[in-house]
Order: structure tokens, then C-alpha cells, then sequence
């Protein structure tokens, strides 16, 4: 088959009017520690057919504001902001005010992501380490599900055992992994535990992937290289449960997003036409309900 050439999702991706202290961690960042729209996106991706896409919180201290700004921008370009994954503390007594409220700011949710990621040093984006395993949480999971929202969840490898225990209780939750479960892929310790983690995950048929941010797992990456773990998700959830996301523009730091498609272009050539349409576009649309 010759590269896929249609329209794509962009499964995950973050806008950002930036200003000091509105996201504390792009103070830390410089090369990030600027304004990124549509126009930047369409930008690095110039040429794609994009057909929309799914914009996904950044650590904002004001998540209520940052889901109103991403609705602003699907209200002046459709395309953009398809879909909106905001950020509520799932463990909150008030849990359900606030996502009422951000229904009401943001038509266009889809999702929640409350970042469960800690790195086995215990450094990561998670408010706390526990996360996984309070009761509240998994409450908030189930209130997620009744609601008919997507749970976004980062997490690292050494979690996903805790992650599936508590996804066991909400069988009928939507759950997609980001970044392709986080592998270590720069030693083989690491990427056995990731391929036997999520080898475990995709025995629950709820569980999507997001197949990015592969190239900064990898050091000193090449498109063969990085071909196998991506065979690998394919093979082990199907088409129907992958899609294709750029992780813009935080991904960019390390491969700028058209190169990074063009690695997963590469690696799944010789699917069927429909199998590359799974990926680039289908299923992040039915997911997230586009």
C-alpha cells in the first residue's frame, strides 16, 4: 500500500496563550514558554488534510479558563478543538459541579485528564503519587462513565497494573492510554515491561491507545527503529484501537510533528487502506464522539 494520504485526527494535541504563572511548568521551559494556536499547528503540519482535532488540558492553574479558551478557538475554526479533554481533580468531593461547569464552558468536552504519571524516581506530572489508588478516584472514574466521558490517561509502564485495577470497576468507561502507555524504549528491561504491560492492557476491550511521543522514548531514533514498538501496539489492540496523535507542540522538541507522522506512515504501509484510515482518523473519532 503507499502511505496513507487521507484525512487525519490529531488524537492529542495542546493550544496555549502563554503568560507567566498560568501554567507554572512552562516556566520551566523555555523553548515551550510561548503562544501555540491553530496557525502554529497548521503550520507543522502544512500540507496534511487535517480534519480535526482533540485538544487536551496543559496543567493550566485555571482549568476552567484554559476549556473556555479551546472552545473559543472550535467556535472560530471547527476543525480545531473537535473534541476537548479538560482537567478536574477526580478525587474532588464537588467533582460533578465542575465538570457541570465545564460542560457549560466547553460543549465540545469529551474527556477528563487527571495525570497519573509518576516516574519510578517519583518525579511526573501527578497532582499526587496515589492517585490510582483512592477510593475517591475511582469514584470520580465512575462518574466519568456515567457521564459519557472519555478518561485520558498518562501514566508510566510500572502503573498500569494499579490503572487496570481501578478501570476493572468501571467496565463500561472509555480509557485511552496517551502516548502509547509512556515506554522506556532506550533499554530492553524497559521496553519488556512496557510490551508486557500493555499486552495486559489490551485485554480490556474499553482500552484505546494514542499512538504518540515515541521518538523522545528513544534515543538516537530512526523510522526502523521505532517500526517495531509501533507494529507492536498495532498488533496487540487492533487498528480499531489506535489512533494517531502529534502530541503538539511538546513533541515537537524532540521530532516536529509532519517528520513524526511520517514515521508512522512508514511503519504501517503495508496495512489496508481501512486499517491506515483506523488509525489516522476513525477511531479517534469515534472515541471522543466527533
Amino acid at each position: 500500500m503507499p502511505l496513507y494520504s487521507g484525512p487525519i485526527v490529531d488524537a492529542h494535541h495542546h493550544f496555549w496563550r502563554h503568560r507567566p504563572g498560568a501554567r507554572p511548568w512552562l516556566d520551566r521551559e523555555p523553548e515551550l514558554a510561548r503562544d501555540f494556536g491553530p496557525a502554529e499547528h497548521a503550520a507543522a503540519l502544512a500540507g496534511i488534510a487535517v480534519a480535526a482535532t482533540v485538544w487536551i488540558e496543559a496543567l493550566a492553574a485555571d482549568p476552567l479558563a484554559e476549556a473556555a479558551e479551546a472552545q473559543a478557538v472550535a467556535a472560530d475554526m471547527p476543525r480545531f478543538c473537535t473534541a476537548i479533554v479538560a482537567h478536574a481533580p477526580l478525587d474532588a468531593p464537588d467533582l460533578d459541579r465542575r465538570l457541570d461547569a465545564l460542560e457549560a464552558a466547553a460543549p465540545n468536552l469529551a474527556g477528563i485528564r487527571d495525570i497519573v504519571a509518576v516516574r519510578p524516581d517519583g518525579s511526573g506530572f501527578a497532582r499526587a503519587p496515589d492517585l490510582l489508588r483512592r477510593p475517591a478516584f475511582q469514584t470520580g472514574l465512575a462518574t466519568l462513565a456515567a457521564r459519557g466521558l472519555v478518561f485520558d490517561l498518562m501514566l508510566e509502564p510500572h502503573q498500569v497494573a494499579d490503572a487496570l485495577a481501578a478501570v476493572d470497576r468501571v467496565p463500561d468507561l472509555a480509557v485511552a492510554i496517551e502516548h502509547a502507555g509512556s515506554p522506556d524504549l532506550a533499554t530492553p528491561e524497559g521496553t519488556v515491561l512496557w510490551r508486557e504491560a500493555m499486552r495486559r492492557a489490551a485485554l480490556r476491550p474499553n482500552v484505546s491507545v494514542k499512538l504518540s511521543a515515541l521518538h523522545c522514548r528513544m534515543p538516537g531514533w530512526t523510522d526502523a527503529a521505532l517500526a517495531g514498538p509501533i507494529r507492536f501496539l498495532v498488533d496487540t489492540f487492533g487498528p480499531e484501537r489506535l489512533a494517531f496523535a502529534t502530541d503538539f507542540p511538546v513533541h515537537d522538541r524532540h521530532c516536529p510533528a509532519a517528520r513524526g507522522l511520517d514515521t508512522v506512515r512508514l511503519a504501517l504501509a503495508d496495512l489496508s487502506g481501512t486499517e491506515q484510515r483506523a488509525i489516522f482518523h476513525d477511531t479517534a473519532r469515534r472515541l471522543y464522539d466527533i
